[in-house]
């Protein structure tokens, strides 16, 4: 218990004053490209650059820049704590920006999924199947330069590798999980737009998670004791605490 509450008043060293201006601006940013989603709906403008399923549209180049800002701010971490383990980090997220702007896994996707015969499952489709073929061929690769980094790193590195990683899970479920539910159920236009909506913008507020996050790496002067892994891991104690107590 007393290491809850030491975790717990730890969270104050999130509360970076800029880290936290910087996440709220972000955050914005992405609650204004949900709403206009909305609106185009409502004014029944189709193929609108401001629709959030739109390729090209105004909300993924607002997500092309911020992996851009993820890339160049971790380089300066790099700089910072005189480290080359964040440079594996860095190719991480260059691979994120060019497989969303040159769409990487659906071009691949496509030609795998040509070459594939058998009868696709769970609603999904061929193409499902070699867009999740090139992502996890892709995830092993990346993992190669991260593990070695991690292997090597100091305590302070494994710690914030640890909490890109709870980060990442967050953006692979909306990417991934809710996209492979979006294709795979079939109840309508309504259950349809709404699954797109959690998918983009679930989408869009982990990459902006995960800018405030580097951003705050770079900011924070000292090692703040505490980390987002430690503080999912205390909630999630808390709750089981709660629960055998009912």
């Amino acid at each position: 218990m007393h290491r809850i509450n030491t975790v717990l008043k730890s969270m104050e060293t999130f509360n970076h004053r800029s880290a936290s201006l910087f996440l709220v601006l972000l955050i914005c940013g992405d609650l204004a490209f949900v709403v206009l989603h909305f609106i185009m709906l409502f004014l029944r403008l189709e193929n609108s650059p401001l629709s959030l399923e739109m390729d090209k549209g105004y909300s993924e180049i607002y997500q092309y820049l911020k992996y851009f800002w993820i890339t160049i701010i971790l380089i300066l971490v790099s700089l910072k704590e005189a480290s080359l383990n964040y440079i594996a980090w860095v190719l991480v997220f260059v691979y994120f920006l060019f497989d969303d702007s040159l769409q990487i896994h659906e071009r691949v996707g496509s030609y795998i999924a040509a070459n594939l015969s058998f009868m696709p499952i769970l609603g999904l489709r061929l193409q499902d199947f070699g867009e999740l073929i090139v992502s996890a061929a892709a995830g092993i690769i990346l993992l190669l330069p991260l593990v070695l980094a991690y292997k090597h790193g100091t305590r302070k590195f494994q710690k914030i590798s640890r909490d890109f990683a709870l980060l990442i899970l967050v953006l692979i479920f909306f990417s991934v999980v809710i996209d492979m539910v979006h294709i795979a159920i079939k109840l309508g236009w309504e259950v349809t737009f709404i699954l797109g909506v959690i998918e983009e913008s679930g989408e869009m507020l982990s990459v902006s998670l995960i800018l405030w996050y580097v951003f705050l790496v770079m900011v924070r002067d000292c090692d703040p004791g505490c980390y987002l892994y430690e503080y999912a891991a205390t909630l999630l104690t808390r709750r089981s605490i709660k629960a055998d107590k009912f």
